[in-house]
């Protein structure tokens, strides 16, 4: 039965770090740091406060860059990679193993569901402000995602799933709405 709760927290952090990479790990370094988590080798140096400042500041220059309306598009592509390492890793976390030969299944599960979640947030995040939807507040809900995804699949796995889908279906009905608001209009389709 821990096995079941483990791969949900571990699905659970890899999906809120295809949103945000650095908040869901900043997360997993303060549940460490309490004592909520236990980290195994080597990745036991996210608890320390080095590690923490690096991630605060990491956390706070994503965000801060998001924010940047049309940097957004290009920050994606820029952390995609980095998305896909972060879920790996949290993964790897959640289920209690180090690095080497056990491990690997455990970060490439990881690396496919933050990818899966970075590529879909990726194609479906409308352009902000041309739909009704300013896009600090595109922003804001991302980074609400990622900690409260973060947060609560610590505590109640699998959980961390519904955010990260109503985020999802929330840029799949802008987009919507946006491509069916000039569709009749054969002026604007000439």
């Amino acid at each position: 039965m821990s096995e079941i709760l483990a791969v949900g927290i571990g699905v659970g952090l890899a999906a809120a770090a295809g949103v945000r990479a650095y908040i869901p790990v900043l997360v997993v370094g303060v549940f460490a740091l309490i004592g909520t988590l236990a980290l195994h080798r080597p990745f036991g140096v996210l608890d320390g406060g080095v590690a923490l400042g690096a991630l605060v500041v990491l956390a706070l220059l994503e965000v801060g860059l998001d924010k940047a309306g049309r940097a957004s598009r290009v920050l994606d592509y820029v952390q995609f990679p980095v998305r896909m390492a972060a879920g790996a890793v949290l993964f790897a976390v959640a289920l209690g193993v180090g690095v080497g030969q056990a491990a690997v299944l455990e970060l490439v599960a990881g690396g496919v569901i933050a990818g899966i979640v970075a590529a879909l947030k990726m194609v479906l995040r409308p352009v902000g402000g041309g739909t009704g939807v300013s896009a600090g507040f595109l922003s804001l809900c991302e980074d609400l995602t990622g900690l409260i995804g973060g947060v609560v699949s610590v505590f109640v796995p699998y959980i961390a799933l519904v955010p990260v889908a109503f985020l999802l279906f929330f840029y799949y009905r802008v987009k919507r709405r946006r491509g069916r608001k000039y569709r009749g209009l054969r002026i604007l389709g000439d």
